[in-house]
């Protein structure tokens, strides 16, 4: 297992912010073949109506991305909640490999136990058996990841500020 693997999460005040088109592009190059489950997105957010989005990444312990999710969440709690649910049934993920956009060029993602598309890697890779044992490293790092506890950080439209937002703690019970 990876050590020093960990999950952090990233939110945007509009989906239509230029980080998660990004990301929605290229996650559709990645799984443009598979179906979208009901409530969860990974393109079509071209309207400006779609409100915040926040997603996760899982990093090396030197910050190199090993995936990123293949959702767009609509809320820090829902990217974390998701988060533990799929660790519980990470040994049931199906990596599927697929072909670039240019020549030469392999990435993969993973299918979690309902077939919704649920990692991807972050980028391409030169070889398919490069990408296959990258899929494979990061389902791992992904198992035993510490998931970051106090927050997580809201990214501007213009991506040169960011705040730093603690998760909310439940008040405390009253006698």
């Amino acid at each position: 297992m990876t050590a020093g693997a960990s999950i952090v999460f990233s939110s945007f005040t509009s989906a239509a912010d230029p980080m998660p088109r990004a990301w929605s592009r290229f996650c559709d190059q990645l799984i443009s073949a598979e179906p979208r489950p009901e409530g969860r997105t990974h393109g079509d957010l071209d309207e400006p109506r779609s409100g915040p989005v926040c997603v996760w990444r899982l990093l090396a312990s030197n910050n190199r991305e090993l995936g990123r999710s293949a959702v767009l969440y609509r809320t820090f709690l829902d990217a974390r909640a998701a988060v533990f649910d799929a660790r519980l049934a990470a040994s049931e993920f199906e990596i599927r490999s697929v072909h670039g956009p240019n020549a030469g060029t392999h990435g993969w993602f993973a299918l979690d136990g309902n077939g919704s598309p649920l990692i991807t890697c972050g980028r391409w890779y030169g070889a398919h058996a490069a990408s296959i044992e990258a899929a494979q490293h990061s389902i791992e790092a992904f198992q035993g990841a510490t998931v970051l506890a106090e927050g997580h950080r809201r990214l501007s439209p213009d991506r040169r500020r960011s705040i730093r937002e603690a998760a909310p703690t439940p008040a405390p019970a009253t006698p």
